[in-house]
């Protein structure tokens, strides 16, 4: 199969994580929040409102290096008993996105000052499908998969 291929799927199996209903509580209270946020807050209609803020949606560029490193850094099928070899720098680097993705939600909820509480729903809503790219990307990378 190839790479685009891939990734096509591990994107797919990445959304069909937040169908678990887990996920899917998680989603719905993030988007409740972020609803009553908008609508008290209004960070559109404010003076607060700042251009760079729209720069918070790059955060979602963490989805799309978790699959890639998912992608690239497959684990390796070794020997008679047909097990995997979990790829070490593969599971570095996942958990360097994990932490990069926390540190990207925390930066751009103190950046977004007067309205946190939007900002705070807003990257929980972001966050979600990064964690389920995580969770396809780290069973690649490992070979152990559910």
């Amino acid at each position: 199969m190839s790479p685009i291929q891939t990734g096509l799927r591990f994107s797919q199996w990445a959304l069909e994580f937040m169908l678990l209903p887990p996920s899917l509580l998680a989603i719905a209270l993030a988007a409740v929040s972020l609803a009553r946020a908008g609508w008290k807050q209004r960070p559109y209609r404010t003076h607060l409102w700042r251009p760079y803020h729209w720069f918070a949606l790059t955060h979602l560029l963490f989805f799309a290096a978790a699959i890639t490193v998912g992608v690239l850094r497959e684990a390796t099928l070794v020997g008679p008993p047909y097990s995997y070899h979990a790829d070490r720098p593969g599971t570095l680097c996942l958990d360097a996105l994990m932490y990069g993705s926390f540190a990207s939600c925390a930066f751009w909820i103190w950046r977004m000052k007067g309205f946190r509480w939007y900002a705070t729903s807003l990257m929980a809503l972001m966050e979600l499908p990064i964690i389920g790219a995580l969770f396809v990307a780290g069973m690649s990378v490992t070979g152990d998969w559910l």
